[in-house]
């Protein structure tokens, strides 16, 4: 659906003509997916590592997790993300999103993830709906309101009825508002962290369908989350001591551990496509993190676990943001490396 074409001397990514034939519920989607591009996109160029959707922390949406279903949830949290009631828009933000500082405060920001047919060249200002939109959130920690430091709106455009190819180019742009210094305060409960961070590698790893993973990284959240009022539920407790032994099993049968050229090691699974197999290495930092967030018994030990993780994939994505390493097809800034097929790096 896109291809790279030179327009005005540079190259362009721009819809091909076959997206203008598409029906029309489809080019609702292909906005929507695209929309999501452009912001992660946006939030890679600004650094930000853990993202995660404000969905998941909806206090209507909340769901005991259910260790039957395949399709495990993401669990009740410390954190609770709720629509602003003095808004007068009728739709939430997308995102909450964390980048380090190298210290024990996070940068972080709500976010709003567009698509939109207008072109976005001469728009200087958010529109105003747009705006309002990525306000419209209350976030509580353990039952007390925080401020929101920074909102960040990113627009892609996404014209596929255009009759020009000039007119059917990608376009993006970002309008970034900071309230204040937009820093997590030190006296912000730990978890809040750690929790967005949590949710993050949940849908990372049911994405690759390591759902005992998944599951532990639920579990453990939830556990945190019961511990304030000192009630643990027992179904919570024994299955948290219990999968422990599966997440290990999980990982040995589904990934491989090869040794990095600088003598680290790494966790390595495929996904198979039509197109052939992609290779997904994920750092050794992360497994760790991953690992620790799954046993930790509180917050404190959660958000260690996390600044510890961040120091390390800092001085991992460091030489890749300078350009200065040779690495894989893509790399992900929360520790994750990309090889493609032929076929991928062909279109």
């Amino acid at each position: 659906m896109i291809e790279s074409v030179p327009i005005n001397g540079r190259n362009v990514l721009t819809l091909r003509t076959e997206a203008g034939r598409t029906e029309r519920q489809w080019k609702s989607v292909l906005s929507w997916m695209l929309g999501i591009a452009g912001t992660r996109h946006v939030l890679a160029l600004e650094t930000y590592r853990w993202i995660a959707p404000l969905s998941a922390f909806y206090p209507d949406a909340v769901q005991v997790v259910d260790l039957s279903a395949w399709h495990v949830s993401f669990p009740r949290s410390s954190v609770v993300i709720d629509r602003d009631p003095e808004s007068r828009s009728r739709l939430r933000p997308d995102y909450v999103a964390l980048r380090s500082t190298g210290g024990r405060l996070y940068e972080w920001a709500v976010v709003e993830a567009k698509g939109t047919q207008a072109s976005l060249a001469s728009i200087a200002n958010c529109p105003t709906a747009w705006a309002n939109q990525v306000r419209n959130v209350v976030i509580t920690v353990d039952g007390s309101n925080i401020t929101i430091p920074r909102h960040l709106v990113v627009a892609t455009r996404v014209n596929p009825n255009a009759t020009r190819r000039s007119t059917r180019r990608i376009q993006v742009r970002a309008w970034n508002r900071r309230e204040d210094a937009g820093l997590v305060r030190p006296n912000l409960p730990q978890g809040f962290a750690a929790d967005i961070a949590a949710a993050h590698l949940f849908g990372l790893f049911r994405g690759l369908q390591l759902r005992e993973n998944a599951l532990a990284l639920a579990l453990s959240v939830q556990a945190r989350a019961e511990a304030h009022p000192g009630r643990v539920r027992d179904a919570t407790r024994r299955e948290s001591d219990n999968i422990a032994q599966r997440c290990d099993v999980e990982l040995r049968e589904h990934t491989r551990r090869p040794q990095r050229a600088d003598g680290s090691t790494s966790t390595v699974m495929q996904v198979a496509t039509d197109r052939g197999t992609i290779d997904v290495e994920i750092i050794e930092p992360v497994v760790t993190l991953a690992r620790k967030l799954q046993r930790a018994e509180n917050e404190d030990t959660a958000a260690a676990a996390l600044q510890e993780a961040d120091a390390q994939i800092d001085d991992w994505e460091r030489p890749r943001r300078a350009g200065q390493h040779e690495h894989a097809d893509l790399w992900l800034p929360f520790g994750v490396e990309l090889r493609l097929p032929d076929a991928f790096k062909s279109r």
